[in-house]
């Protein structure tokens, strides 16, 4: 690999900041009704899913004597928002740092802050998506760093968080906790146990069974509380939130029967996410000693597709698609962590990579609530343009004699 200067680093770095802020500004937006509703559900009614949060703001704001407003939620949403930024462009710098600032895997980080996933993540301010995705990498790091009961412990407060944790992150922290357990086979390394895999497990199907105890007022009592909320109760019918909240997993089930098949060959969905997923997972199977075709590859595909999962019981699809974008960024992250070699990624992969930046530009991420993307056509080419420019000159520089930097 090529000397890099401290100077091109920080000239990488920036231009990762920048296509992290040019994809949010596309769709970021303040928290919706529907997501400030989940910060005020608390324990109070008992051991409802997605309580956590709520039940810690509950904590905090009757000790410092004041109540939940709308700005408070905005706030905390925000505040949350900025945390999972930072934490997905630290992972993106870990990435290209262990595998030695290589042109491939800058350009994989590029594809992933540039995906559609960043542009669904500003659209979701306010979701507890940005809490538990923090708290996936949290873990992960903590098992990458042999603290498996903390890391474990981590994840199960993810669950508690949201129940989609168990596949958004865990999935990725069981491929961590694998691949270091294949790779700690010398003498003087001791495997990681498997026992604390099943704490968050555990803690998943607590709530399966807290559901089937709950009472029959439990939806009404949920709806009475979040009404004493002046900015909560003007659309309470709308988000339906206790519903969600006490509705089991096995109604939700009954409820999305039939739908999971077309949900999964969508051709719009498809179309949107599989080239960042594609880019990303071939810079994994292209870099890595890992054979295209055997045991590993797919679990890493398995992995990267767990999510989909949740179209079983959730219908917000084009939020759920995007989860894979994450889960195989994740998976990069991991083999970059514990894998110390990497081949040379072939000029098709880069190429792939510099095709989907473009794609990732030029196409338009479905939202929810009838929203748009916030810019049209050339004003998106414009602000993307600096990105494409770096990416072509990083790939110029690889391909000719003259040093980088």
């Amino acid at each position: 690999m090529k000397a890099i200067t401290t100077a091109k680093k920080l000239e990488i770095a920036a231009v990762f900041l920048l296509t992290l802020v040019v994809t949010t500004l596309r769709a970021v937006r303040l928290p919706n009704d529907f997501a400030k509703a989940h910060w005020l559900i608390d324990y109070r009614f008992g051991f409802v899913k997605r309580g956590l949060i709520g039940t810690a703001i509950s904590l905090a704001t009757s000790a410092m004597h004041i109540r939940p407003t709308d700005q408070f939620v905005a706030v905390l949403s925000i505040v949350w928002f900025v945390i999972f930024c930072a934490t997905l462009i630290g992972v993106a710098l870990r990435v290209v740092h262990r595998s030695g600032w290589s042109t491939s895997a800058i350009l994989a980080a590029l594809v992933f802050l540039s995906s559609p996933f960043m542009v669904m993540s500003a659209h979701l301010i306010g979701y507890f998506d940005n809490i538990i995705i923090v708290l996936g990498v949290l873990s992960i790091a903590l098992l990458l760093n042999g603290r498996i009961w903390s890391a474990a412990a981590v994840q199960a407060i993810a669950i508690l968080v949201h129940e989609n944790a168990l596949l958004v992150g865990f999935p990725a922290f069981c491929l961590a906790w694998l691949l270091g357990n294949r790779l700690r086979v010398q003498p003087d390394r001791r495997r990681v146990a498997v026992w604390p895999l099943l704490l968050p497990i555990a803690t998943f199907l607590i709530l399966v069974l807290s559901q089937s105890l709950a009472p029959a007022s439990l939806e009404q009592s949920l709806t009475s509380h979040l009404s004493t909320f002046p900015f909560i109760e003007r659309n309470i019918q709308n988000t339906r939130v206790p519903h969600w909240i006490t509705i089991t997993f096995f109604d939700s089930y009954a409820l999305h029967r039939g739908l999971f098949t077309g949900r999964l060959i969508s051709g719009a969905m498809l179309g949107l996410i599989l080239p960042s997923m594609l880019a990303i997972f071939g810079v994994i199977l292209d870099g890595y000693p890992i054979r295209a075709l055997s045991a590993e590859s797919i679990v890493l595909l398995s992995v990267c597709l767990a999510p989909q999962l949740m179209h079983l019981v959730a219908w917000d699809t084009a939020r759920i698609w995007t989860y894979s974008i994450l889960s195989s960024f994740l998976v990069l992250w991991i083999y970059a962590e514990l894998v110390a070699t990497q081949k040379d990624v072939s000029q098709f992969v880069k190429l792939l990579c510099l095709a989907t930046l473009v794609l990732n530009a030029l196409e338009l991420t479905p939202l929810m609530d009838g929203l748009h993307d916030r810019f049209e056509l050339m004003p998106r080419l414009v602000l993307y343009a600096p990105i494409l420019a770096a990416a072509l000159e990083l790939v110029w520089s690889e391909t000719h004699p003259t040093a980088i930097g």
